[in-house]
């Protein structure tokens, strides 16, 4: 098995496997289930917040009950560096929003 690995011929299914991730990764980026490079969003005066579950889609939740998706959807202004608030309509820019990756 080692030698065939040496020869190339096994890594003709990784380069396909990673293939399809991209694919993946694109259609769940157009289907609005993944914004790469992107922080997750909290409006800064009603305190709702997005939130990604396991399966790369959004929830947007309510402070007062984390973890439950409200069905509302932040909406991009400005070519996505601001957004609305579905709730108070107060304006989100991407340097108010969360990044939970950020070391503050």
């Amino acid at each position: 098995m080692a030698k065939d690995f040496e020869h190339g011929r096994d890594r003709l299914p990784l380069r396909e496997v990673a293939g399809q991730v991209e694919s993946y990764r694109r259609q769940a980026e157009e289907l609005g289930r993944m914004q790469v490079g992107r922080p997750l969003l909290e409006c800064p005066s009603c305190g709702l917040y997005e939130d990604e579950l396991a399966d790369l889609r959004f929830m947007v939740c309510a402070e007062d009950k984390p973890g439950v998706d409200t069905g509302l959807r932040f909406l991009p202004m400005d070519g996505g560096d601001t957004w609305m608030c579905p709730a108070c309509h107060g304006v989100v820019g991407l340097q108010t929003g969360s990044d939970p990756f950020s070391a503050t």
